[in-house]
């Protein structure tokens, strides 16, 4: 077997059980007999457990962005391009159970763990698209990129997430999206 057939199966195996168990509750051996490799490899390829659950999370944002993208173009109105940003991000999240798994999971592990919004090549992406939208007089100036991403984030996360009563189908979907986007609209300017 071969170093990339090894650092995949390891991979693979680790994937399936820190989203079945999250970080505490996968153990490197755990991970080696199900990978069906010897235990050293996975200090080999991953360096330790903490890097392994990073390389884990990376290759789910990877497999999920490659399937759906949530940024619309920014050649929209802004309004439009919120409402499909908002919408698009919660349809990714229910597309997209293992990150949902892995959120939830990192809400009970320790901080050192976290997947966190990372500076990827998408949200650098959000980050150019808020920056244009700034450029052209929709969101004041003044505030920061980055915590609109996260208040937009934020609100998606609490749809998206959480299980919500109040949210029962897509015309409700709609309308919270809707509401959502009035009121980032006045919180922008």
């Amino acid at each position: 077997m071969n170093d990339v057939t090894t650092k995949s199966k390891i991979l693979t195996a680790a994937r399936q059980l820190f989203v079945e168990n999250g970080f505490s509750g996968t153990s490197m051996g755990k991970i080696a007999k199900l990978a069906e490799v010897n235990y050293s490899l996975l200090f080999h390829h991953f360096g330790n457990k903490e890097q392994l659950w990073v390389a884990v999370k990376q290759s789910i944002a990877r497999d999920a962005a490659n399937k759906s993208k949530t940024l619309p173009l920014s050649n929209l109105p802004f309004k439009e391009f919120l409402s499909q940003l908002m919408a698009n991000s919660i349809k990714f999240y229910r597309d997209n159970s293992e990150i949902i798994r892995m959120i939830n999971w990192q809400r009970l592990e320790p901080a050192e763990q976290s997947i966190g919004v990372t500076l990827s090549t998408e949200s650098n992406e959000w980050l150019d698209a808020i920056k244009h939208y700034q450029h052209i007089g929709n969101i004041d100036k003044e505030l920061k990129p980055e915590f609109i991403i996260t208040l937009i984030l934020s609100i998606v996360s609490s749809a998206a997430l959480d299980p919500n009563v109040l949210i029962k189908d897509k015309k409700d979907l709609k309308a919270y999206v809707d509401f959502c986007v009035i009121g980032l609209l006045k919180a922008f300017r």
